[in-house]
């Protein structure tokens, strides 16, 4: 059995259990407090000192791509053809890169600041404003209606999914739905994805979450 370790909100660890589900393999998701965390640390457990983590029957996988690109492919969201396949990892690898200017925020300890430096982010030809119409493009311009253009969903599709939407469930201090709401193709892409079959069983069965909702069909209806 498959056994992702992680704290209980979305994270790095959400695009990973996604693919898991989807495999339709036995999978195990464990959840921890940061008491938890700091015993797996003291105990070695853990290959860089960090979560997500994923136990394997062959040993312990490490860093939140890994998990993806793993769990993707036993998902079958890993296209065969090795040019598809790089440019899936090509809107990966953009997509971290907007994060490295998002993470400086949460080390700025003024809360107003802090707000003003987010926000900043999206406004007109902000670094995640230019990500998201990034993003509205290659949807718009996808013949087969997945990011990468490729045939079927892929692990392009789910961590788009659960990273950007995630960051308008309102858990980061100067983000909320109404930012998304500016970006009107990237809600028909979150119509598209909450409404694929096994996505939407799957969160139909965390209604109780408040981090979730983000993930639920028409989330960010009006």
């Amino acid at each position: 059995m498959h056994e992702i370790i992680y704290f209980n909100s979305p994270g790095l660890a959400e695009s990973s259990r996604l693919c898991l589900e989807l495999s339709g393999i036995s999978w195990k998701d464990t959840t921890v407090n940061n008491e938890e965390y700091i015993k797996l640390k003291n105990d070695n457990i853990l290959p860089y000192g960090l979560l997500p983590i994923l136990k394997t029957s062959q040993g312990i996988i490490a860093e939140s791509a890994a998990l993806l690109r793993y769990t993707g492919a036993l998902a079958g969201l890993e296209p065969e053809n090795l040019f598809m396949r790089a440019k899936v990892d090509e809107i990966l690898d953009v997509m971290r890169g907007w994060w490295e200017s998002f993470t400086p925020t949460f080390y700025i300890e003024d809360i107003e600041k802090k707000i003003i430096s987010r926000r900043n982010l999206f406004d007109e030809g902000g670094k995640l404003d230019l990500g998201m119409k990034l993003l509205s493009s290659l949807y718009e311009n996808s013949d087969t209606g997945w990011l990468a253009n490729t045939e079927f969903m892929s692990i392009a599709d789910i961590k788009m999914f659960t990273d950007v939407f995630l960051l308008f469930s309102g858990q980061f201090d100067g983000l909320d739905k109404s930012i998304i709401l500016k970006y009107p193709t990237l809600l028909e892409f979150h119509d598209k994805m909450s409404n694929v079959p096994g996505i939407k069983l799957y969160y139909s069965n965390k209604k109780e979450s408040i981090e979730h909702w983000v993930y639920y069909p028409k989330s960010f209806d009006n």
